[in-house]
C-alpha cells in the first residue's frame, strides 16, 4: 500500500482553517485507498471517530490556541522539535511527506529528510514567508529576519520535489522571486470544507436565531487577521450606520480586539460579531446572508490565498472582496460575474456597492446563482483531490492504468 506524511500544526479538532484543509485532505487520501499518517501540535480530549488507513501522531504543545505572537512562536518550535524527531526515527525514507507551511519555518524537516534519510518530501506554502511577516508589520523587509527566512524558504522549496501554492497569483510572485525555481510550483486551489445545500435565508435556523432574515445582511467569516483589510469594513459600517444593511462576523483572529473596540466606542448597533461556529454549522452561517465579504489589505493577493473564498462560492452567494486591482480575485468575480471588488481602504466606494446591491435583489441572486455554479465547475473537493493524488502517486497510478491496459489487452486478445 502506497502511503504518505502529513505533517500539519493544525488538524483535527482545531476549527482553524488549515486544520479543518488538513483533516480533509488527510482523510480524503486515506478514502482513496493509500495509507496516511499525520503528525500534528493539535492535541484532542477525546479520540476523534476512528478513520480507515489514517494515524494520527500527536505531538506535546505547551499552547494549544493563542493571538499572541509570542504564544505562537513558543508552539512553533515545540512542534518543529517534535517533527524533527520524528522524521529523523520513525518516519520510513519510503513514504514522502506532504508538509503544510505552519509555522513557516517547518519545511526545514523535509531539507532534513531528504539529505539526511533520503527521502522525498512536498511543500504546501499557504502564504508566502516572509512578505507575508513584513505585511503584518511584524518583522521589516531590510531585516535581517528577513534575509534568513528568505533563504529557509528558498532552500525549503528548492529541496522539495515539488512546491504547491495556492492561485496563480502566489505562483507568480514566487517564480519571480526565484526563477530558477518555476518549473517546480504547481497550483492546487482550496475548496469548501462542506457540502452546502441551497438554502434561502428566510428559511435559514441561523439567521432566524439572530433576526437576520428580513435586514440585507453582509457576512464577514473566517480569520479576522492582520492581512485583512478589516478598517475599510468597519468604516463601511459607519458610513452606513443609518441604512437597513447588517454586518455580521463570525470568527476571530489578531485584529478581533480592534473590531470589539471599535463596535463599543462608535457605538455600531449595525455590525454583529460571533465567535467561531461549530464546523456542522458551516452550512447554515455562510448562507444566514445576502452576499459575503473577502478582504485583504494591499498586496496580500500575491501573497495569500483567502480559504474562506471557496465557502462562499460553494453558500452560492455574491462576492464583495476588497483586493487590489486586477488581482486573482477581482479578474475571477468580474470574469465568472460573482461578485464586485472594490480597492483595499476605500470605504466610501465599498458603502456604495453594497447600498446598491441591498436595492438590486435580482442582481444579488444572478451573481449567487454564477458564484454556485463556478464552484461546482471548477472548486470542489474531488477536484482538488485528483490533482493531489496525481502529484502524490502518479507513478503508482501510471502502473495501475498499464497494468489495466494489460489485462485488457490480454482479455481481448482472448476474446
Amino acid at each position: 500500500m502506497s502511503e504518505v506524511t502529513i505533517f500539519s500544526q493544525f488538524f483535527e479538532p482545531s476549527l482553524a482553517s488549515t486544520s479543518q484543509l488538513m483533516t480533509d485532505l488527510a482523510k480524503g487520501i486515506a478514502q482513496r485507498g493509500y495509507l496516511v499518517h499525520v503528525f500534528t501540535a493539535i492535541q484532542a480530549k477525546k479520540i476523534p471517530e476512528a478513520f480507515t488507513n489514517l494515524v494520527v501522531k500527536r505531538s506535546f504543545a505547551p499552547i494549544q490556541n493563542s493571538n499572541n505572537i509570542f504564544g505562537k512562536i513558543i508552539s512553533s518550535l515545540f512542534f518543529l522539535i517534535g517533527a524533527l524527531f520524528f522524521v529523523l526515527f520513525q518516519q520510513s525514507k519510503v513514504a514522502p511527506l506532504l508538509i503544510a507551511s505552519n509555522p513557516p519555518y517547518i519545511g526545514i524537516i523535509g531539507v532534513i529528510f531528504k539529505f539526511i534519510r533520503g527521502g522525498e518530501y512536498y511543500f504546501i506554502l499557504q502564504d508566502i514567508f516572509p512578505e507575508s511577516a513584513v505585511l503584518s508589520g511584524i518583522i521589516k523587509s531590510d531585516s535581517l529576519a528577513f534575509w534568513l527566512f528568505s533563504q529557509i524558504t528558498y532552500l525549503t522549496c528548492k529541496s522539495a520535489k515539488k512546491t504547491i501554492v495556492l492561485s496563480t497569483s502566489m505562483q507568480s510572485f514566487l517564480s519571480q522571486k526565484y526563477p530558477d525555481l518555476s518549473s517546480r510550483i504547481v497550483v492546487i486551489e482550496n475548496w469548501a470544507i462542506e457540502d452546502i445545500p441551497d438554502l434561502e435565508k428566510q428559511e435559514n435556523d441561523f439567521a432566524k436565531q439572530h433576526n437576520l432574515t428580513d435586514i440585507f445582511t453582509v457576512l464577514y467569516s473566517g480569520n479576522i487577521g492582520r492581512l485583512h483589510d478589516i478598517e475599510s469594513i468597519v468604516t463601511t459600517a459607519k458610513l452606513l450606520a443609518d441604512e437597513p444593511i447588517r454586518f455580521v462576523f463570525i470568527g476571530d483572529g489578531p485584529k478581533t480586539k480592534y473590531l470589539e473596540e471599535s463596535i463599543q466606542a462608535h457605538q455600531l448597533t449595525n455590525i454583529l460579531l460571533l465567535p467561531l461556529q461549530p464546523r456542522e454549522k458551516l452550512s447554515l452561517t455562510l448562507t444566514a446572508c445576502d452576499l459575503s465579504l473577502v478582504s485583504l489589505i494591499e498586496g496580500a493577493e500575491q501573497i495569500v490565498a483567502p480559504c474562506k473564498l471557496y465557502g462562499i462560492l460553494a453558500a452560492g452567494r455574491p462576492i464583495v472582496a476588497i483586493s487590489a486591482k486586477d488581482s486573482y480575485i477581482d479578474v475571477m468575480l468580474s470574469k465568472y460575474n460573482c461578485g464586485v471588488n472594490c480597492p483595499p481602504y476605500q470605504p466610501e466606494k465599498l458603502a456604495v456597492v453594497l447600498k446598491q446591491l441591498a436595492n438590486e435583489p435580482q442582481t444579488v441572486k444572478i451573481l449567487g446563482e454564477n458564484a454556485k455554479n463556478l464552484y461546482k465547475q471548477q472548486y470542489t473537493f474531488d477536484r482538488a483531490l485528483d490533482e493531489y493524488e496525481q502529484l502524490l502517486f502518479s507513478d503508482r497510478l501510471q502502473i495501475h492504468i498499464a497494468s489495466s491496459n494489460s489485462i485488457s489487452h490480454q482479455n481481448d486478445k482472448l476474446g
